[in-house]
Parts: structure tokens; sequence; C-alpha cells
């Protein structure tokens, strides 16, 4: 078995290559197709999001935290996910012209068909996946992601270059489902067991349930605005509003992609040695602040020529989108690591009900908001929803973990004036240059050569913790020259 360190270098690496190749596909296909098709697709996505959180039912998890993974177990985790995921993609298909009707969008019946293979499909993944997971072969894992994601990526421009419009993305999307099939089942060709048991499901479909409704809390705040704004806007608008959240939620994943891996044992070792769990998650949410707040907060004042940049003129009116969104990541990033918190300390119940709630908040505050405002509005109530979770997030932290409030916030705001010294010194760029009528690329070049000595003299001169880190880093070099 490799070691833990290989499984996270090929896990970190896998991940970071995987948000590269979305990056690209993200650029290419916002050059190359109409935010009304792009919009078109999205409205699909988000409902085969939401229905894919359930077809695996939590039986990767289940295997994952096996001590021992046995032949039985492995059949019926491969029967529960058998009966759950077809199900759902024969509903999927059955309900794909119903489902277009409702949306009043021509074509999508056709995206829905396309998009339920995957259904069929998924057993033969997830379950290798858990297998490859719970034996640190991460190589592997990263070599079918990347693999399926390259050619994914190839066959959309092929497909889109001759015509085929948004149905490029959707038939692109099941290849990629089957590429993953066939590499899977190479990987795990020793293991040789295929065949489904629709018996001892109970305990896999009990753990399932848990897992699974808090992975759609978490990813319906990101699919639902495309399916309200596809029901009572139009494609061009769930167009632009995806690519504005998406270009936040890229940035925000760019720096926090390493640390959910982590985060988990990290917490539960610091708690297992009987250390202060409390001091931990403090000290380690100083350090990501001071480096995840400034990031953001520059990147809502550079939102227009980072996304003319990325995505073309054309999708200019997904700035303001942006921009807002933007607090509502620093808000969200305050708390990362609350659920991973709370489930080390034993309190996995509570991290459901956190989300569960904040779920509420901005599914009504969404929901008013696009009627009275549009999409704009909705970008708003994202904030809105940040600060909801922000305070709901302290409330469990305090009362299940032993988390201060006002300690806390106190901590936090070196990183907060470390974020406003950086958003004043984009602002006084956008002034000096008007980012509005400069080129995207001469905003880049005074962006990257002004604001990361800037941050480094904010984080000296505020004594900010990062200096111990950065001052480590300085001390490493320097004893290698």
């Amino acid at each position: 078995m490799p070691g833990v360190k290989q499984a996270i270098l090929y896990s970190s690496l896998g991940r970071y290559l995987l948000m590269s190749i979305g990056l690209a596909s993200s650029i290419i296909t916002a050059r190359l197709l109409s935010p009304d098709e792009i919009g078109t697709f999205a409205i699909a996505s988000s409902v085969v999001m939401v229905m894919a959180e359930f077809r695996m039912l939590g039986a990767n998890a289940y295997l994952v935290r096996q001590a021992e993974v046995t032949t039985e177990k492995i059949r019926s985790a491969y029967g529960l996910t058998i009966l759950v995921s077809w199900g759902l993609g024969v509903a999927l298909a059955a309900a794909s012209w119903p489902l277009a009707d409702f949306f009043g969008v021509d074509g999508l019946a056709f995206v829905f068909l396309i998009l339920s293979v995957s259904f069929l499909l998924a057993p033969y993944i997830s379950i290798p996946d858990a297998l490859l997971t719970r034996n640190y072969r991460f190589r592997e894992i990263a070599t079918i992601n990347v693999t399926s994601s390259v050619i994914q990526l190839a066959l959309v421009v092929v497909l889109i270059k001759n015509g085929f419009s948004f149905y490029s993305l959707a038939i692109g999307q099941a290849i990629s489902i089957f590429v993953k099939f066939v590499l899977s089942l190479y990987f795990t060709r020793d293991i040789k067991v295929y065949m489904p048991r629709f018996t001892g499901m109970k305990d896999i479909a009990k753990l399932g349930i848990i897992v699974s409704v808090g992975h759609v809390v978490r990813k319906a705040q990101h699919t639902f605005p495309d399916m309200l704004i596809g029901k009572l806007g139009s494609p061009t608008q769930v167009g632009l509003f995806s690519r504005g959240l998406g270009f936040t939620v890229f940035v925000s994943n760019l720096l926090l992609s390493g640390i959910s891996p982590v985060a988990l044992p990290y917490f539960s070792g610091v708690r297992n040695k009987g250390q202060d769990v409390v001091v931990a998650y403090r000290h380690a949410s100083e350090l990501i602040a001071g480096v995840v707040w400034p990031v953001l907060a520059v990147a809502s004042v550079a939102s227009l020529p980072a996304i003319r940049l990325m995505f073309g003129d054309q999708w200019d009116q997904a700035a303001p989108i942006a921009t807002v969104a933007a607090f509502w990541a620093i808000l969200r990033s305050a708390h990362v690591m609350a659920p991973n918190a709370l489930v080390a300390v034993g309190k996995e119940g509570s991290m459901l009900a956190k989300e569960v709630i904040v779920f509420g908040v901005f599914l009504v505050a969404t929901t008013i908001a696009y009627m009275q405002f549009g999409s704009i509005g909705v970008a708003y109530a994202f904030v809105f929803a940040g600060l909801t979770d922000f305070l709901v997030s302290s409330w469990f932290m305090k009362h299940k973990v032993g988390l201060g409030f006002l300690s806390y916030c106190a901590g936090m705001t070196s990183s907060a004036l470390l974020a406003l010294v950086c958003w004043s010194t984009a602002s006084v760029l956008d002034w000096y240059l008007s980012f509005e009528d400069a080129s995207p690329f001469a905003v880049l070049l005074y962006i990257t050569g002004v604001l990361p000595p800037v941050w480094l003299a904010s984080v000296l001169l505020l004594k900010h913790p990062l200096r111990h880190q950065i001052r480590a880093i300085y001390d490493k070099v320097l004893s290698k020259i």
C-alpha cells in the first residue's frame, strides 16, 4: 500500500489538474458558445447534479469506512447503488419531456436523455472508486479523472465546431462517464466482484441517507439558482449567472481545495492526542483567512477584466454577479472547516443541522430576491446566506466545540484588515487604470506586480500569524542557498 504522504501528493495533484482542465474547458466553451446555449445546459446539469447525490446513497463512504471489506459487502453495495442509480436514471429519462416543458426550453429533453446514461454506469464507477480510495491508490484515481476530463474537453470542442451546440456538453459528459467506467473496472480487475446482492443493504442505506442529504444541501446552493432562474427567467440569464458565480467559486476552490482532505484527520489527530481543538481551529482559520480573504477582495474589484480575459466580452454582464458573490465566498470561508471540526468531535448531526438551516434561509432569500431584483438580487441573497452560514456555524462551534464567538472574531481582525488593505489597493488601481476601459492583460500585470508586495508588507505590519509561516519558508530557502 502506498504511503499516506504519497497518496496525498497524488490526490492533490489530481485535484489541481482537474481544476486546470475545468478552467480551460470553461474558457474554451464560453468563447465557442453563447450565454443562451451554456445556460440551457446549466439548467439540465443543475437538475442532474441534485439527483446524482442520491444515486450512490453512501455506498462508497460505507466501503471506505469499513475495517474489513468482504465480497458480500461489495455485492450489497453494488445492489443498493444499482437499485437507486438505475431507478433515478430511468426516472430522469421518463421525465425528460415533462421537465423540458416545465422550464420551457427547446432541446432540453434530449439533454436530459443523454445525461441519464451516467446513472446506468455510475455503480461501476463509484464502488471501484471506493475500493481504490480505501487502499490509498490515488494515483489510479487521478489517472481515471484526468484522462476522462481530457477526452471530454477534446470531444466537446470537436462537437461544437461541427455544430452540435449545447448538446456537445451533454455528449462530452456522457463519454467522460463511459471512460471512467472502463478505467475504473480496469484498475480494480484484481477484485473481480461485479454481481450485485440485494440483501444486507440496511446499514449502507442508513449511512447513505445522512451523507447524501448533507451533500445535496451543500450542492443545492450552487444548483438551485440555475433552476430558479431557468424557470422564471431565460437560459441567457442562467448562463450569465452561472459564469459569474462560477468565477468566484473557481477562485475560492483554487485556494481551499487543498484544505478539505487534511482538515478532518488534522482535527481528529488533535483531539486524539488530547490537545485543544479550539486552539487548533482558531489558528488554522486565521492562516486560511489571511490568504483567502485578500484574494477574494481583489477579485471583487477586478471581476470585469478577469471575466473578459477568461471568457470574452460577451460575458461582461456576469461581472457584477461575480463582484457580489466574492463577499459571499469571504463569509463562507470564515468557517470553511466547521463541518470537519464538528465531525472530528463526534457531532455529525450538528453538521447536518447547520447545513439544513443555512439552506432553508438561502432558499427563501434567493427566491424572493430574484422575483424582486432579478439575477443581481440572487447574488445579494448569496451574501445574506453567507452571513447566515457564518452566524449559524459560530453558534454550533461555540455550543458543540467550545469556540468563543468574540474571541474568534477578534482573532480574525487582522485578516479582515489585510483584506481591506488589498481591496483598497485594487480600488486605487481601478481608479488609476479604469478596469472597464483598460486591457485585461494590463490589469493582470498591474495586479500581479502591485498586490503581492502590498499583501506581504501588510502581513508584517499587522503582525498577522502568517508572518511566522513566511519566516519559516524564508529561513528554509536561505539554508539551501
